[in-house]
């Protein structure tokens, strides 16, 4: 390979040479290259650059995903698979139906509900396709016979062919089974051109389509990948939007990206398939820290050699990243995403203990509630902005769960914080848990509408956490009557 087009290839892929170049012996030897994004060198062989550094690839999507969540054996017993009812329980050993999974290539025993018949075959070819050996030779037998007949019956013979009839041939001598392509009429006014055997067994395709877009029932670009939606463009897909398109779609349409106005060409189903980039021009990355976790992101310091939408939250990177405080820009260090992700914050902000006016309010929870824990460390799988929260009050008593949080003047005005404590509450009220904020006045209001969510305003200056925590308890009690009503 010449030296230009190992040149192309390295930039087409955001690489760069580390050494002199020099034309390759051949295909399978290694230079060494360094990844502008994140600074690390690897030796690459030139078949291996197109796979795109760890650190931009950004593999699988995070959409639907739920961080906290454990990986879980998909097992058959456990699924809603039909293929359940056709389990040989007498020939299988029964320990076979507790292990095995849905994709399983273990061969195992069936029998067929509609004809008895027992036969062997692997789980994953019953799970992907439930065929009976025996049914299907019948079937194919059928359709065989069907076949013949209908390569002898012409058009004129069948009413609902011959009125949907638009082609020039004559339909006395066109049979069924012809298998050129014919001009036909819907009762809609479609003019498909199809084979008559398939019109008439499956109707007018434009019909068809048309029935499926209004049923609804199909997944939508908008909803499943609204980020790949967002760079949708605006005027040049004419008819087709993120709303009657779906994610798997091969239609070839235009994108905008946002970042720089970067406009291409790319069918849908390929954006979100590996390098999954949000702009191939600048390698930003889907499900980057930037989208993800924008309150995080806006502490991302500009000296990194990659910007907050070309890391991932829980990504490795070849460097440790620089962090500066939304409350203090003046305070800078260095953390790695993980412990970022985990909950960590400013080193320099964090005060050993808590506030004294923090510390009455949860004196005042655990004398109102009985009990009360002052910073427990939550995990749970209906989390999706952070692997774990800190609560500063929280209250388990009675089948209430609930979380209250002082929200300081000078820790929470920053506009990061603000994001942060918006996506706190939304992942504790998604975990079950009743939300309390007491806001120091003078902070904005979070805008959170939720029957779980209560929002009150402190005064720094004249704090009454007695009274603030009679306040939450009697709403707790009429939340409580209020669900015991309705049922």
């Amino acid at each position: 390979m010449s030296i230009q087009e190992q040149l192309a290839r390295l930039e087409q892929n955001n690489y760069e040479p580390v050494e002199l170049l020099f034309v390759l012996p051949r295909d399978g030897y290694p230079i060494i290259t360094r990844c502008r994004s994140c600074g690390r060198q690897v030796a690459h062989r030139m078949g291996d650059i197109g796979w795109g550094c760890p650190c931009v690839a950004n593999p699988n999507s995070s959409a639907g995903k739920l961080p906290g969540a454990t990986k879980k054996k998909n097992l058959l017993i456990d699924s809603s698979s039909p293929a359940l009812v056709w389990w040989d329980v007498e020939a299988n050993n029964p320990q076979d139906l507790n292990t095995v999974t849905l994709l399983a290539n273990r061969v195992c025993a069936w029998v067929c509900p509609n004809c008895g018949h027992h036969f062997t075959a692997s789980v994953r070819s019953i799970t992907q396709c439930l065929e009976c050996p025996e049914c299907d030779a019948r079937k194919r037998e059928g359709r065989a016979r069907e076949r013949a007949i209908q390569k002898v019956t012409p058009i004129t013979s069948v009413p609902e062919l011959l009125e949907a009839w638009n082609d020039e041939a004559d339909p006395n001598l066109i049979m069924v089974g012809d298998c050129r392509l014919r001009k036909l009429k819907c009762p809609e006014g479609h003019h498909p051109r199809v084979t008559p055997s398939l019109y008439l067994y499956s109707g007018c395709p434009s019909c068809r389509s048309a029935r499926t877009r209004t049923e609804g029932n199909r997944p939508k670009l908008a909803s499943e990948l609204p980020e790949i939606a967002g760079q949708w463009h605006p005027s040049r897909n004419g008819k087709w939007t993120p709303e009657n398109v779906g994610p798997d779609s091969k239609r070839l349409v235009w994108w905008q990206a946002k970042c720089c106005g970067h406009e291409w060409q790319e069918e849908v189903r390929q954006r979100n398939k590996r390098p999954r980039y949000l702009c191939p021009e600048c390698h930003t990355i889907l499900d980057s820290l930037a989208w993800l976790d924008p309150g995080m992101a806006a502490e991302w310091s500009p000296e990194n050699p990659a910007t907050a939408w070309q890391v991932r939250p829980t990504g490795a990177t070849g460097f440790m990243p620089v962090w500066v405080c939304a409350v203090e820009p003046l305070h800078q260090w260095k953390a790695s995403l993980a412990s970022r992700y985990a909950g960590s914050d400013c080193p320099e902000c964090r005060l050993v203990g808590k506030s004294k006016i923090e510390l009455e309010h949860f004196e005042a929870a655990r004398e109102q509630f009985g009990s009360a824990r002052s910073g427990p460390k939550l995990m749970d799988s209906a989390f999706t902005q952070r692997s774990q929260w800190t609560v500063d009050i929280l209250v388990e008593a009675s089948g209430v769960k609930l979380a209250i949080e002082y929200d300081g003047s000078y820790w929470h005005s920053p506009e990061a914080k603000n994001l942060i404590d918006l996506a706190k509450s939304r992942d504790l009220m998604a975990a079950g848990y009743l939300v309390v904020r007491l806001r120091e006045n003078g902070l904005p209001t979070l805008g959170i509408i939720d029957p779980r969510y209560l929002e009150l305003q402190v005064y720094s200056v004249a704090p009454r956490p007695k009274s603030t925590m009679a306040e939450i308890s009697q709403w707790v009690t009429s939340r409580a009557q209020k669900k015991s009503k309705r049922f």
